[in-house]
């Protein structure tokens, strides 16, 4: 059993029951193939970013479960048969986020990724350094293996 989230969106001209009709509909062919639905998250009526179907708004529901490599096939032919699906998209869902990644945060100050742990910054301790001295500001860059200084520019 795999984790998938399956994101799609409904016309906006369907009335509340025939949503609610839709939405169970999909989330039954997963419970049915022996899936289990995690988390059913309904984000409403929203704008789309272009015109579908000659439609500038759609009701956008995402389905988070777990199930077989069969139910994201059956779910996609569904939403084809279905004219009141505007858009679907399922993808296999990300991993949870291991506990050393929790602890990292945003530092808008230094504008980095703060590490609680303890870091010195030290520059010196950075391996592959053997003693070879740093770029000097001075020193002209060759970093694409020639040299700007007989170019003349006006």
């Amino acid at each position: 059993m795999r984790r998938y989230e399956t994101t799609f969106i409904l016309s906006p001209e369907l009335e509340e029951t025939e949503l609610e009709k839709n939405i169970s509909r999909y989330s039954e062919i997963i419970t049915s193939r022996g899936g289990t639905i995690e988390k059913e998250d309904r984000w409403g009526m929203r704008r789309l970013a272009y015109m579908i179907r000659k439609k500038t708004q759609g009701y956008y529901v995402q389905l988070v479960h777990e199930s077989g490599p069969e139910v994201p096939r059956e779910l996609e032919r569904q939403f084809l048969l279905n004219e009141n699906c505007l858009r679907y998209l399922t993808v296999l869902a990300q991993k949870p986020v291991p506990e050393a990644l929790k602890k990292r945060s945003f530092d808008p100050e230094l504008d980095t990724i703060a590490d609680d742990a303890d870091d010195d910054n030290d520059d010196d301790d950075r391996p592959g350094r053997d003693g070879r001295p740093r770029r000097s500001a001075n020193r002209p860059s060759t970093r694409y293996g020639f040299d700007n200084s007989g170019i003349d520019n006006e």
